[in-house]
């Protein structure tokens, strides 16, 4: 069961279309492309099996930015949300300029995911809150995730009694993918979407641009909008001048 917030923010550029209409307490909503299974596992299996194992309660997900950390928490809340129980995703890059009180009385949930973590921690006001939340949830069956470009031990907190906590998650640090697995994510993302990515294509695309999830989505984004436009194919030809690639 998900509250409703006054305003949203997509995860990714995207057409009203391409998101759920489902909206989060807080001004962020979940786009319904990211699921388990529109995850190329690679090297992350494990990572995948503690995610699904609700036994784990404090995951905490390493990665740099673009590599999946966002993607796999909306895939968990999209797949706790298939079932009808109670979640919060926060994105803390989104919601940073708030007051720090915006995180109160979450605990019963039975998801909390926390991306961006390493935009808050370091502001005293944030982390006193994350400790109170830390608390009210120990002795409960809410599961914590959280996702950040650093490891807890990698974070300048001002609370020590914070990073302990913390620092005894499940850590896992995402594994890039490689190319087969970007072109895969590529054509799964624009079968979604209802257009075909021929594997020429894709390849054009994954060797000429940012090697990251995020700039794949953006890049379906503005080649979903052009073809339907155009009703043109996907060629290299068509892709290299959309794109303005050489």
């Amino acid at each position: 069961m998900i509250r409703r917030p006054p305003r949203s923010t997509p995860l990714y550029s995207s057409a009203a279309s391409d998101v759920y209409k489902r909206q989060l307490p807080l001004p962020v909503v979940i786009s319904q492309y990211m699921t388990f299974e529109s995850f190329f596992i690679g090297e992350n299996s494990a990572l995948i099996e503690a995610l699904k194992d609700e036994d784990q309660k404090l995951i905490w997900i390493t990665a740099d930015s673009g590599n999946g950390k966002t993607h796999l928490l909306s895939s968990l809340c999209n797949e706790y949300d298939s079932f009808d129980k109670h979640i919060q995703y926060l994105n803390m890059d989104e919601i940073k300029d708030y007051s720090s009180e915006i995180i109160e009385g979450l605990e019963g949930l039975d998801l909390i995911a926390i991306d961006a973590m390493d935009s808050v921690i370091g502001q005293h006001s944030w982390e006193e809150k994350l400790m109170h939340l830390y608390e009210s949830i120990l002795n409960t069956n809410t599961r914590l995730i959280i996702a950040s470009k650093e490891t807890p031990k990698g974070l300048d907190f001002k609370i020590p009694d914070l990073a302990s906590r913390f620092s005894l998650s499940l850590l896992f640090r995402v594994k890039p993918l490689d190319d087969d697995g970007l072109v895969f994510a590529a054509q799964h993302h624009a079968k979604a979407r209802g257009f075909e990515l021929p594997d020429d294509s894709a390849k054009f695309i994954i060797k000429r641009t940012a090697r990251t999830v995020t700039s794949l989505m953006d890049i379906l984004d503005t080649l979903d909008y052009e073809s339907l436009s155009s009703q043109r194919k996907l060629t290299i030809p068509f892709v290299k001048s959309i794109l303005k690639l050489s």
